[in-house]
């Protein structure tokens, strides 16, 4: 019997054997063709320059918000007309995005903390396009700091401790899911009170960004000083290694003194109070002092040179000096020597009223000296038959009532009914004033004596009526 052959080729084991494998071949080079683009299918390619291409390689993908939107074809190393080195990223783009505004951004960012680079497209809004094949030339694109390149700014000593660290973490964190979930749990109630707080920091009155600039700038002006930060925090470091050596028992019991030790200087603050006033008040005084230090700290480091050389030859003088108040501390411990320092104490304190009310005697009026010039006056002025105060009573040798020279019962203060003739015209009213006002306490503040209102025609008999000041005469030191 003969058999029929069949005109249907999908018959053929053969063939349909090479077609599968045929499909699967092709299946495969698209599989790993896809990230590069499906071939003829039409692409919105640029040509991305870059300082540093930061490790993005031949297929990486390009994202715009999220969305994979093309691949990276190539990346070579080129220079740009200046002749800068740089490399050029050849990107490939959905036709959906063409084209690009010219203020679009590029930014080679990480896909996870250690892994592979991707490019991210943020998108501009200028109303100039990138055209199809167009090169975007460099200060369009950046790339951010990696991990690596964080570490990388430590020592290796630092960079064992991170790992040590990181591994310390590890282990601590190792088994303890259900005490991180539940810890999770309690911060439910945290982020929800965290959104007004949130609400706030993003207001425009609060001026984060003002203060997030602010901080650059302070940064900005720590970075010079760096090395010095670093010496400051290994001096710290010593200095807390000192301090460990004494943490225990004598910096606990110094924390421990301290919460009384400020209840103590809270509780005696009212008393204190007045002390730092007076304090204030004569560094105040003391100021214009150390304004002239500046002028007489010289004088006073020659004064001080000069008497550390002069020092060594006074040491007798010094001795001396010791064995002398040694003799005066044994003398002073007699007990008669006491009973007369006693005595004289007394005999002191007894004497500051009448020096309180004789003191402006002289002080304020002068008198005692002019009653000692007088007196010396009267004593050396000749008139010829002696001085003048040695015949003073002897020229007085009227016995006229009332006068001068004749007892009287009552003081000479008026004329008689026949007027001057009656006493005398030549013998005038009484002026006295036999206890004058000298500013003494309790007397007006006036030097009275020599100071009186004179008039022929009435009699003056202790101070006047009214104030008549302090004035008085001026003595100098040769008398005059």
């Amino acid at each position: 019997m003969l058999r029929r052959h069949s005109n249907n080729p999908f018959s053929n084991p053969v063939l349909i054997g090479a077609l599968t494998v045929l499909v699967m071949v092709v299946g495969v080079v698209l599989a790993f063709q896809a990230n590069n683009g499906l071939p003829f299918v039409p692409r919105y390619t640029l040509h991305i320059e870059v300082s540093n291409a930061e490790e993005l390689t031949h297929g990486a993908e390009i994202h715009m918000g999220g969305a994979l939107i093309g691949s990276v074809s190539n990346v070579t190393a080129t220079r740009t007309k200046a002749g800068r080195p740089v490399a050029v990223i050849d990107a490939e783009l959905n036709k959906n995005v063409e084209p690009l505004p010219v203020s679009t951004h590029f930014t080679i960012r990480l896909k996870g903390a250690i892994g592979e680079k991707f490019l991210d497209v943020t998108l501009g809004h200028s109303k100039r396009t990138w055209p199809n094949g167009a090169t975007v030339p460099l200060g369009h694109a950046s790339a951010l700091v990696d991990l690596d390149q964080v570490l990388d700014m430590y020592t290796p000593p630092t960079q064992v401790g991170v790992q040590k660290t990181t591994l310390g973490f590890g282990q601590v964190l190792a088994g303890r899911g259900n005490d991180l979930n539940q810890a999770i749990g309690e911060f439910v109630p945290l982020v929800t009170n965290l959104a007004p707080v949130m609400r706030n920091l993003a207001s425009p009155k609060s001026d984060l960004a003002g203060f997030i600039k602010g901080l650059s700038s302070f940064t900005a002006a720590l970075a010079p000083v760096s090395t010095q930060e670093a010496q400051l925090y290994v001096n710290l470091d010593t200095t807390f290694k000192a301090l460990a050596g004494v943490a225990t028992p004598y910096l606990q019991d110094w924390i421990a003194q301290t919460p009384p030790t400020f209840q103590s200087v809270i509780d005696d603050s009212p008393t204190i109070e007045p002390f730092a006033l007076n304090t204030a008040t004569l560094f105040q005084k003391l100021a214009p002092g150390f304004a002239s230090l500046n002028e007489s700290a010289p004088e006073l480091a020659a004064a001080f040179s000069a008497g550390a050389k002069n020092l060594p030859a006074t040491a007798n003088f010094d001795q001396q000096t010791v064995d002398l108040a040694k003799a005066l501390a044994a003398y002073g411990q007699d007990s008669t020597v006491k009973a007369g320092l006693n005595r004289l104490t007394l005999t002191s304190s007894s004497l500051i009223k009448p020096l309180e009310y004789l003191a402006p005697v002289q002080t304020t009026c002068n008198y005692i000296t002019l009653f000692l010039r007088n007196i010396a006056s009267s004593l050396s002025d000749n008139i010829g038959t002696g001085t003048v105060l040695r015949t003073l009573l002897v020229i007085i040798d009227n016995d006229v009532v009332g006068g001068e020279g004749a007892p009287s019962s009552l003081p000479y203060t008026s004329y008689g009914a026949g007027g001057p003739s009656d006493g005398g015209g030549d013998h005038g009213l009484l002026h006295a004033d036999l206890s004058p006002n000298t500013a003494s306490p309790g007397e007006p503040a006036e030097c009275s004596a020599g100071n009186e209102p004179f008039n022929p025609n009435t009699a003056v008999i202790g101070n006047p009526s009214t104030n008549v000041g302090k004035n008085t005469e001026t003595t100098t030191v040769s008398g005059g």
